[in-house]
């Protein structure tokens, strides 16, 4: 699917599998029809690359985070910016609903992560425990926030409390995205240590290493049963997925320019997308099965 003119930093799949959202460095959101294969509406509202999306639980919103400061939510109706949420004080480069939707997370290099309720658009809280730059955020159903920060750890938050109750160590360099299984009770993260973490939320212990990438880690998805995993390999120039039980890579998805981007659809469809930031001869986002 081609629309983009720079790099694909982030994508993802309505809950019905029916849209796809892209987040690109060309400073635009694309909206897709997945069946089509059609880009259906260009966002260009954002004044820098945009970094992040993510679709509201009930599918109404699409939220997309940017190195301009901000996020902007995105009404699926009637493709309008409904609300732009400022307070950030630098590049943001993550964003999550929490399983409701009352509630999304927004991560940035201003080092914090803020909390935004979704029926005023007001900031609720801000996380402040990282010590480097924020690079990504999940919210688990049972509203656990998981963050990844250039510190190397991953922390893991309360969004009822706004508490930070467990610090995971075990990455060597930058932990850079995180994701959730769809139950709650594994989290992965990726990292410039060119590996993926698997996480057992009830012993909050790494429980497992991925690790056939020569070159960092990028976005990562579970598919709908947790059974795999797949994530974005950069410089590798492909996404790799792996079966969560065996361990085993079970798939390479090949592309001609480095990717950042990739997710699981609800019917096991797989996003992939990237290039090379301001020289991309890839900016094509791909559908695999």
């Amino acid at each position: 699917m081609k629309g983009h003119t720079d790099s694909v930093f982030e994508c993802s799949f309505s809950s019905d599998r029916r849209l796809l959202a892209t987040a690109s460095a060309d400073g635009t959101l694309r909206l897709w029809d997945v069946d089509s294969h059609k880009c259906i509406e260009t966002f260009d509202d954002h004044d820098h690359a945009v970094t992040s999306c993510k679709f509201a639980p009930d599918d109404t919103l699409v939220a997309s985070a940017s190195w301009d400061n901000t996020v902007r939510l995105w009404d699926m109706k009637s493709h309008r910016c409904i609300a732009t949420l400022c307070g950030h004080t630098g590049h943001l480069n993550g964003c999550a609903f929490s399983a409701g939707g009352a509630v999304l997370a927004s991560t940035s290099d201003d080092m914090t992560i803020r909390l935004w309720n979704m029926t005023t658009f007001d900031n609720v809280a801000t996380l402040r425990r990282h010590i480097e730059s924020v690079n990504g955020c999940d919210i688990s159903r049972d509203g656990i926030l998981a963050s990844t920060s250039v510190d190397c750890t991953v922390r893991l938050w309360d969004i009822n409390t706004q508490q930070c109750f467990s610090i995971l160590t075990g990455h060597t360099h930058w932990s850079n995205k995180c994701c959730f299984t769809s139950d709650g009770t594994l989290l992965a993260s990726t990292s410039m240590d060119h590996r993926v973490r698997l996480w057992d939320m009830r012993t909050r212990q790494s429980v497992a290493t991925l690790k056939d990438s020569s070159h960092d880690t990028w976005q990562c998805s579970f598919s709908s049963d947790g059974s795999w995993i797949a994530a974005a390999c950069a410089c590798d120039q492909v996404a790799r997925v792996w079966d969560v039980k065996t361990l085993r890579c079970i798939a390479t998805l090949q592309h001609d320019d480095w990717v950042w981007a990739c997710s699981f659809s609800s019917n096991g469809i797989i996003a992939t997308a990237g290039g090379i930031y301001g020289a991309s001869k890839d900016c094509i986002v791909h559908l695999w099965q």
